[in-house]
């Protein structure tokens, strides 16, 4: 039996009561939308494109005759009209202006070692485990180099400086409303009893947030009830939400540079800043005394306080990959898509350490319990064993497409400890015997997807497959189970997390009209369905905390 459970999603108990903690927004998902938010205006030396009032869709005619300018055999054919495209097809997951929005910028400054060529291929073919999707259905190669030329066209020096930093910051006042609830226009409400219950009984190491891209929200869930215990609007969150160690704060940070802080011990938003223009991802101290936010657009890695107040901008050579605390250390650790340096921050002092590396390092995970890393490069096809003591590659396996390592997971088994990992663009599942760095099999899958995810309660590991297809590998035989979990037909199937032990999995539905599907994590029994408008990911607070668990 599959019942459709709605009971532990608080928007419908609480309804208006928490009007004040959700702004929802019209979500572009996928290409051919042009519905936008409008971007922060950063410091430029020159003028930007200016955005159209209202994004345009693709079927205006506008972009119609813009897609119909030539013929790809025409001798006299006129140049398409790019920008019109732009706004039209690209604009909703780009920006209007071309700084990024749910997708990465598109200007000269973020396009600087691409080559031509590699754009074209892009746009023509989509990009695997993205929402890139082709276009060669709508457009010629002619067409595609058109719109090229007018990426590569120049926006101005785009800056975002620690004076700027200052100046965005915000302490976010509380709701006026009695106990954060009632909206004072209107008559008192009562507050459900089963949400009381919820924040009563609220074990911080438990909580699980679900990041809800169609509403631009976190949905806070009590770990045991799974009822909503608060939810604050974020934006165009990028990255999972960061935890401190005592579970006292939350970071989360958008794709336009906003950096959210919350108070966990008192359920509450507490301040905000504006880090950069387009941003990779934010890490977090386990004291919660730094937090480290690197961003694409500037290319800078910026460390705050635990108030998010700035306290060192550190101009980057590149395009970060991600940062990372150091588990077990003081200190955070970033490496560069396009360049061959790996940046290391020591904490409280503050010093830049910089070593050269063989190669690029675009994806690159932590080894639980060693100082070790473990690397890859989309052109590289091959996962690299990288020691931090000794500064150099200690090991590689030859494999095919990007190992995504940043999604990859670890188990234990017989006293041994292996690592499964996804690969974009090449649908198969990689298990590596760590200690004597190996591999040990590599799985076919339904599809290539983006998650590998276990926890020692459950004995499979979950794999989603940019499918509707969950599809599991048992950890003691490393065979795949014939059947796979189908969440809703039609609909991709992505992304699982686990309570903190580990009982209960999470795995959400990608859809406007989207589930977190809730199953025994050992049985595969689906419990309970909760919904959601595209819930992109969920955190449990004791499992991010882990890397190891």
């Amino acid at each position: 039996m599959k019942p459709r459970f709605t009971a532990p999603f608080a928007q419908p108990s609480l309804g208006p009561q928490l009007a004040h903690f959700v702004a929802p927004v019209l979500l572009v998902l996928l290409l051919g939308c042009g519905v936008h938010e409008e971007a922060s205006q950063p410091t430029q030396t020159s003028e930007t494109p200016q955005a159209a009032e209202t994004s345009q869709s693709a079927e205006t005619p506008e972009v119609l005759q813009a897609l119909q300018t030539a013929e790809p055999m025409d001798s006299e054919r006129k140049p398409m009209n790019a920008e019109a495209v732009f706004v039209g097809q690209c604009a909703g997951c780009h920006g209007a202006e071309r700084y990024g929005g749910y997708a990465p910028p598109l200007i000269p400054q973020a396009l600087s070692r691409k080559k031509d060529d590699e754009l074209v291929q892009t746009i023509l073919e989509g990009r695997p485990n993205t929402q890139m999707a082709p276009f060669n259905p709508i457009m010629q190669e002619a067409d595609v180099r058109d719109m090229v030329a007018y990426l590569r066209t120049e926006v101005g020096e785009i800056t975002w400086g620690i004076d700027q930093i200052r100046e965005s910051w915000r302490e976010i006042p509380p709701p006026q409303a009695t106990e954060g609830l009632e909206d004072l226009t209107e008559a008192p409400v009562e507050i459900p009893a089963e949400v009381l219950a919820a924040r009563k009984n609220f074990v911080r190491e438990d909580v699980i947030l679900v990041v809800e891209r169609g509403t631009s929200s976190i949905s806070m869930l009590n770990g045991e009830s799974l009822m909503e215990v608060d939810r604050f609007e974020v934006g165009r969150i990028h990255g999972g939400p960061k935890f401190d160690r005592d579970y006292k704060r939350i970071f989360a940070v958008t794709r336009d540079g906003t950096v959210v802080g919350y108070d966990l011990e008192n359920q509450k938003l507490l301040t905000k800043v504006k880090a950069g223009v387009n941003t990779r991802n934010v890490a977090v101290s386990p004291d919660a005394e730094f937090v480290a936010v690197a961003s694409q657009l500037p290319e800078q890695l910026v460390i705050f306080d635990g108030k998010l107040n700035p306290l060192k901008l550190i101009p980057l050579e590149g395009q970060p990959s991600a940062v990372y605390h150091i588990p077990g250390e003081k200190g955070f650790m970033l490496t560069l898509r396009d360049n061959p340096k790996l940046i290391t921050v020591r904490t409280p002092e503050l010093t830049v350490e910089e070593t050269a590396l063989p190669e690029n390092f675009e994806d690159f995970m932590f080894v639980p319990g060693r100082r070790e890393l473990l690397a890859s490069s989309r052109k590289g096809s091959h996962i690299m064993r990288y020691d931090l003591d000794e500064k150099r590659v200690v090991g590689s396996l030859e494999t095919e497409a990007l190992p995504h390592l940043f999604s990859a997971c670890f188990f234990d088994y017989e006293g041994k400890l292996y690592a499964a990992l996804n690969h974009i663009g090449a649908p198969k599942l990689t298990i590596l015997d760590i200690d004597n760095f190996r591999i040990v099999k590599e799985i076919p899958l339904e599809g290539s997807g983006f998650f590998a995810r276990t926890h020692r309660g459950s004995p499979y590991i979950w794999v989603d497959t940019n499918t509707e297809k969950i599809q599991l590998v048992d950890k003691k035989t490393l065979s795949l189970l014939p059947e796979s979990l189908v969440p809703e037909a039609g609909k991709k199937a992505m992304h699982v997390e686990f309570d903190t032990k580990g009982s209960r999995a999470f795995v959400s539905v990608w859809d406007q009209d989207g589930w977190v599907v809730v199953y025994d994590a050992e049985s595969l029994e689906e419990k309970v369905r909760l919904p959601y408008k595209m819930p992109i990911g969920k955190y449990n607070a004791y499992n991010k905390t882990r890397f190891f668990h």
